[in-house]
């Protein structure tokens, strides 16, 4: 017989029927069903898995690694250039200042064109030391000639016609680009002529006579290392590169030096790659850029920014390569850890597989392990009920009969959802199915608070103590066949009703919630009162002061006089309702402090142009006693700007109110031996009694009847003055001799002190 099909197996006709195709296929499907919903296979399947996922988050991790980096240089860079051109800008204007006043003292001062003048020569000498970054300052006349310099009291006959700062104003062409604005001019470093073997960086302006015909120049010379004493706080960049330049390409201060500080060059230093950046700066292309270094040509990170306040421009700038070093490095050791926490899952997953076919045997033993608790104690006085591991009653002490209304023969048997509320039944079924004697369990051995139902339904709220018992032995399945040596678990829990301690909580509770309504009450009152009497206050002082600037027509002095006690009034009032709503938004712990770094001199100096007029209509002569070291003395602080305005006011105001006519307030600033900022205001007025100083920081309080009499005021000043000092974690007191005068101390801690070099931390931190 020929095959049909040569090469092919013949397949026996009854091996043939036995297996047919079809079956074959289905077989092949259910082994490969079987072998991918086993555990084995489910493990490994998982260990691959998270190999995976752990390898992807690393990855995920280096990648998200450079972003960081990449943002931080250039964060680094922004701020630092940031900081310079503030502190350039800061410098420019307080010379700017400086000149225009000392130009004014010299035109009125008898000796201003008088040559090697002793008093000029201490006047110039006491405003050099009132700015650090200045090195000397000097006065030309029209013709070139020095005629005061605040180095020495006979100025050197020099003339300084051929000097740039002089004939720029002499000539009337300054160049745009080297011009501040009202006129001052900055120039190119220079070697000094006054001290030989220096560089300073000259500020002028011009020195116009009466008549308007140039007379000479006013000249500030800077020190150009002070204008860098920000980058040395901050570290001096770093990695990267600091440059200060005027906006023809001219360096006036370079971080790091490229030449010693002590040999200036005799011409002035020109920025590497002014060619590239100049056309940046033309196109408005502010701000960080990824460009190559200027005169480096590496990849780079560069800041660039130009003043608006002064004819500077600042470039900031760091090498991709030092800035992703430490990325490097990182990604190095992730890689590592990568490979090595791949090694470790792959042998954890192998040795759970293994114990996994161990681990299935013991549970199916505790599964079928179980036995019957015995020896309940009915004479307890708190209910006790035992149920079996599948939730059925199987004891029911007497005290839990009375509690709940059953019978112990009713319940027997029964599921213990029985006995608690329908919501309840379904986390108790879980809580059942899912014990595991071994593993234990959040109800076991703990005291909980749940409810109950009673026979006619209704609940009541009880404490649950559960504790698990296992009995050893050999028990009967529920087939009825002989089970394996093991134990069966029973639960014991042990029941007290608890009603008549919840009605005293409720009590408790329904009291304290009538207290925090009565405050809230109170809260939104004095809110909406506020709102509601700013209103019409806001109306009645806009009327006035259209009444007194006599828009509807004239008014004569009675008339004039009444509408400004009108709109005084309306003042006063509104100020009081202000401090109402303050003391309320501080009451309530709604007060939230804006802080930032903040210099205290000039905020302290505001404080007292806003009280002058105050005194002077009061005829109280008002000093200011931090004039009497150097501003420099008191450092920056961090804190919130308009409350410390407000308490340096509210003492202020007191302080002028009772101090009689002729009297005197100061005020004055210190830091203390613990390095805390120390705010005092003294006057010399009436005093306050010593039976009153404990109630002094009281709202709506005052000193006596008869000061509330003479004297306007709510009494809430000092309670609100001392509430925003305790937000800061300072203090305010208070020393007073009545008769002779107060002594009003805020005190703001050492921590609130900024050092140098932690603006910049700062501020990010509360940005963030």
């Amino acid at each position: 017989m020929v095959h049909p099909h040569p090469g092919r197996p013949v397949t026996p006709p009854s091996q043939a029927v036995d297996q047919p195709p079809h079956a074959l296929g289905r077989g092949v499907v259910r082994r490969a069903l079987h072998a991918f919903g086993s555990v084995r296979f489910l493990m490994r399947a998982s260990g691959l898995t998270f190999i995976a996922v752990v390898n992807a988050m690393i990855a995920y991790g280096v990648w998200q690694h450079h972003r960081e980096a990449v943002g931080a240089a250039e964060r680094a860079t922004r701020n630092l250039a940031l900081v310079l051109d503030e502190q350039a800008g800061r410098t420019v204007s307080g010379v700017d200042l400086l000149l225009t006043d000392l130009l004014t003292l010299l035109d009125v001062h008898p000796d201003g064109r008088s040559r090697g003048s002793a008093a000029i020569h201490e006047l110039l000498r006491a405003r050099r030391a009132a700015l650090a970054p200045l090195a000397g300052l000097v006065v030309v006349d029209e013709t070139g000639v020095t005629l005061h310099h605040s180095a020495d009291t006979n100025p050197p006959d020099v003339a300084v016609g051929d000097r740039s700062y002089f004939a720029v104003h002499r000539d009337g062409a300054a160049p745009a680009d080297a011009m501040a604005p009202q006129g001052l001019f900055v120039g190119p470093p220079i070697a000094s002529r006054a001290f030989p073997g220096t560089s300073v960086i000259p500020m002028s302006r011009r020195w116009t006579r009466p008549d308007g015909r140039f007379g000479g120049v006013v000249v500030a010379m800077l020190n150009p290392a002070q204008l860098g004493t920000s980058l040395e706080a901050m570290g001096g960049g770093g990695d990267g590169t600091a440059t200060l330049a005027l906006r023809d390409g001219s360096v006036l201060l370079r971080r790091p030096a490229d030449k010693p500080a002590d040999k200036p060059d005799s011409s002035p230093a020109r920025l590497d790659g002014w060619a590239e950046i100049q056309p940046l700066l033309s196109a408005g292309r502010e701000g960080t850029l990824h460009t190559a270094l200027p005169g480096d040509g590496r990849p780079g990170i560069v800041s660039l920014r130009r003043g608006r306040t002064h004819p500077f421009v600042v470039i900031t700038a760091v090498a991709q390569a030092d800035a992703l070093a430490e990325w490097r490095r990182d990604s190095a050791v992730w890689t590592l850890m990568a490979l090595g926490m791949t090694a470790v899952i792959a042998l954890l997953t192998i040795h759970v597989e293994r114990q996994q076919a161990r681990r299935d045997q013991d549970q199916v033993r505790l599964a079928r392990a179980s036995r019957r608790i015995r020896g309940i104690l009915d004479s307890m006085v708190d209910a006790v009920v035992t149920i079996d591991a599948h939730g059925r009653i199987e004891t029911f002490n007497p005290a839990a009969e009375r509690m709940f209304g059953h019978a112990e023969a009713e319940v027997l048997g029964k599921s213990v959802n029985l006995l608690l509320p329908e919501p309840m039944h379904a986390d108790h079924d879980r809580s059942m199915a899912g014990y595991r004697p071994d593993a234990g369990s959040r109800i076991i051995g703990s005291d909980r608070e749940v409810l109950a139902v009673r026979r006619d339904g209704s609940t009541f709220p009880i404490t649950l103590a559960v504790s698990a018992v296992r009995l050893e032995g050999r028990l009967e399945d529920e087939a009825g066949s002989r089970g394996e040596e093991g134990g069966q678990c029973v639960f014991v829990g042990v029941i007290r009703d608890i009603t008549k301690r919840k009605q005293q909580e409720a009590e408790l509770l329904a009291s304290k919630s009538q207290a925090e309504m009565a405050n809230r009450a109170k809260s939104e009152f004095l809110a909406n009162m506020s709102h509601e009497l700013r209103t019409p206050l806001n109306a009645i002082i806009g009327f006035s002061e259209i009444l007194d600037s006599e828009f509807f027509g004239k008014l004569n002095d009675r008339q004039k006089a009444c509408a400004k006690d009108i709109h005084d009034s309306g003042k006063h009032l509104l100020d009081i309702v202000n401090a109402v709503l303050d003391m309320s938004k501080i009451e309530a712990g709604r007060y939230e402090l804006t802080e930032e770094v903040v210099d205290p001199a000039e905020a302290l100096a505001q404080c007292l142009m806003m009280v002058r007029d105050r005194a002077q209509d009061a005829r109280v002569d008002l000093r200011n006693g931090i004039t009497d070291g150097p501003a420099g003395e008191l450092p920056a602080v961090w804190l919130d700007r308009r409350a410390f305005k407000q308490v340096v006011l509210n003492l202020l105001s007191n302080a002028v109110k009772f101090t009689p006519d002729g009297g005197r307030v100061t005020l004055s600033a210190r830091v203390e031996e613990d390095g805390s900022l120390a705010v005092s205001v003294a006057d010399t007025g009436i005093g306050i009694a010593p039976e009153f100083m404990e109630h002094l920081f009281q709202p709506f309080r005052q000193a006596d009847n008869t000061v509330s009499r003479t004297f306007e005021g709510t009494g809430l000043g000092l309670s609100i003055s001392k509430n925003l000092m305790e937000l800061h974690g300072g203090s305010l007191s208070c020393a007073s001799t009545p008769g002779i005068g107060t002594t009003m101390t805020a005190r703001f801690p050492a921590e609130r002190i900024v050092k140098p070099g932690e603006t910049e931390a700062l501020v990010v931190a509360a940005l963030s």
